[in-house]
């Protein structure tokens, strides 16, 4: 089929203001939803860790109100608690401990 005029320069013109339109927009486009993908990413990853402190915080309560005893306590149940220690009244320094290895067994 053929075509009446020469296209070269016309379509040209047609696919540069394509580009220069359509361009920038496919652009921002892909931008903003990258973007929005990394931010959701990121709030995944906090809301896992928030979820992961809580089942741990209800666990500790569950096993103290059984009678278990991890060891430590939970923040909420740290007033109840609450331990003081207090400081040695002699200022010496503590021994020191030698862990140079002579060769024998004495």
């Amino acid at each position: 089929m053929l075509v009446g005029g020469d296209l070269g320069f016309l379509s040209s013109l047609v696919v540069a203001a394509f580009m220069a339109v359509f361009g920038p927009v496919s652009g921002f486009m892909v931008r903003r939803k990258w973007r929005r993908s990394v931010a959701r990413r990121d709030e995944i990853k906090r809301l896992l860790v928030l979820a992961s402190e809580e089942a741990a915080m209800v666990e500790l309560q569950a096993a103290e109100e059984y009678g278990y005893d991890y060891g430590y306590r939970c923040e909420s149940l740290k007033e109840e608690y609450e331990v003081f220690v207090e400081t040695p009244a002699s200022s010496a320094p503590p021994p020191t401990i030698s862990t140079s290895y002579s060769g024998s067994f004495n």
